[in-house]
């Protein structure tokens, strides 16, 4: 049996004993005695590559966003603090205090949206998750193996969560479930047993239910904050933890916990080893720095500008499932986008930057580009709207259709499925590596090569101090 097969009790409301006596509710034992016992013999390596490759895909994103004003914003308050033991800021090098090199590396994989996804009854990013267990392996001068563990465990938390309950719904946010997944991530790293674990998924979550305003209206830079936050706080918990910090030991079934928020006991899948596949292989990646959902209309419209120039088009619909719909193509900041932090949710901002540029890259979302007048104009003839088949077919299937209209009135229909970078249209290794390197301008040509060559041998490294922590820049 799987471990959410043979673990989980009958009922989620019950309550077990464990440890020391403390009561738990299910869901907290369930992830903490995962978190716990998971070791590096259950990880076959197929799915050890399939972690590097999320790491690989996750430090690209990191090293994009390593000169993002909200990223440079969390460096300058990291230079504030030091001391032992300290953190690492990817490729600079920089020492600071763990909580914050956590914060600081959470922020630079989140911030240019390009990082991995993973959506069933919730959604979000399970690279998010970098930051903090990085951080931990810091603390613990752990080598790589000890590394891709405690990231191994905090994306099967993070995956189990967003499969087993719905948190948008009730006007919660993803990084409610990045915290949990950072902090059971982090837990492993610093060698917490069961007892430990459940005291870390509980600091983690009770103290951090955070509000989906996030993502909504008129965006900020607190769109790429949340999670980073999420990162911090989980590795603070795991730290908490490891001192021996009780917490509240029913954070879900509680009557005031978590359940009676979302109106929904958590219902868990198999979580991966003893015979059940690892979820770092069932990420999907993004080719495009933008919103996941915005993948496949970027490939519709580019399929688009070769059949019907920009400038001739008169009307045009994207016709998408629900969740898009409301995420990035609904609301009139949508069509009122003029910074970046609103323009890579903008569904018609994305769609219409595609068909004048031929790509979406960094360069589309500089202001001076978004606030481009043609581009503000072809958004005015843009509609969004959802599609009830897509919406059934949703996530299985991810599709987009786009019907456009020039001013004679002919017609051009174009549709994109599994955008490049779903787990059925898989971005290969080399597709990676030319992804970190895209992205990683501010790194010269060599020490891109050594960092990559460290990122796919980490189970091989040592220690992380003088290798992937070193400076690169």
């Amino acid at each position: 049996m799987g471990w959410g097969a043979r673990s989980a009790p009958a009922s989620p409301g019950a309550r077990i004993v464990i440890v020391g006596g403390t009561r738990l509710d299910a869901p907290t034992r369930l992830l903490s005695e995962y978190a716990a016992s998971l070791s590096w013999d259950e990880i076959p390596e197929p799915a050890t590559h399939a972690m590097k490759r999320c790491l690989v895909d996750g430090f690209a994103c990191a090293a994009g966003g390593l000169d993002g004003e909200p990223v440079r914003i969390a460096r300058r308050m990291a230079a504030t603090l030091s001391g032992e033991p300290s953190g690492t800021v990817l490729f600079t090098g920089e020492r600071t205090a763990p909580d914050m090199a956590a914060f600081v590396n959470g922020m630079m994989v989140r911030y240019l949206d390009f990082n991995d996804t993973y959506r069933r009854k919730e959604g979000g990013h399970p690279s998010d998750v970098i930051g903090a267990v990085l951080a931990a392996a810091n603390m613990a001068h752990a080598d790589g193996r000890r590394f891709l563990l405690g990231m191994t465990v905090a994306y099967e938390i993070f995956a189990a969560l967003a499969e087993a309950e719905a948190l948008g719904p009730a006007g919660i946010d993803h990084p409610t479930h990045t915290a949990v997944a950072a902090a059971l991530g982090a837990g492993k790293v610093l060698g917490l047993d069961a007892e430990g674990m459940a005291n870390a998924l509980s600091l983690a979550l009770v103290p951090n239910v955070t509000l989906r305003a996030t993502r909504e209206g008129r965006l900020s830079m607190w769109k790429a904050g949340a999670a980073a936050n999420a990162c911090r706080n989980g590795l603070f918990a795991a730290r908490l933890a490891a001192m021996g910090m009780t917490a509240p030991p029913e954070p879900f079934m509680a009557p005031s916990g978590l359940r009676r928020l979302l109106g929904a006991e958590p219902a868990f899948g198999p979580l991966g080893g003893r015979g059940q596949d690892f979820h770092a292989g069932r990420t999907n990646m993004k080719y495009f720095p933008a919103e996941y959902h915005a993948q496949a209309p970027i490939w519709a419209a580019l399929d688009l500008r070769e059949r019907m120039r920009p400038d001739a088009i008169a009307q045009l619909t994207v016709y998408t499932y629900e969740f898009a719909f409301h995420e990035i193509g609904s609301g009139d900041e949508k069509w009122r986008a003029r910074d970046r932090d609103t323009a890579d949710h903008s569904l018609p901002y994305i769609v219409a930057a595609a068909l004048e540029d031929g790509t979406v890259g960094p360069a589309q979302f500089d202001e001076e580009r978004i606030r481009r007048p043609s581009t503000q104009a072809l958004m005015g003839r843009i509609a969004v709207r959802e599609d009830p088949e897509l919406t059934r077919d949703y996530p299985s299937v991810i599709a987009t259709r786009i019907e456009a209209t020039d001013a004679r009135g002919r017609v051009e229909r174009v549709e994109a499925r599994f955008p490049k970078g779903h787990t059925r249209n898989p971005l290969s290794d080399d597709d990676l590596e030319r992804k970190f390197r895209s992205a990683a301008g501010a790194l010269a040509p060599a020490a891109q090569d050594r960092f990559l060559d460290i990122a796919w041998s980490l189970d091989r490294v040592p220690t992380l101090d003088d290798t992937l922590c070193a400076k690169f820049v």
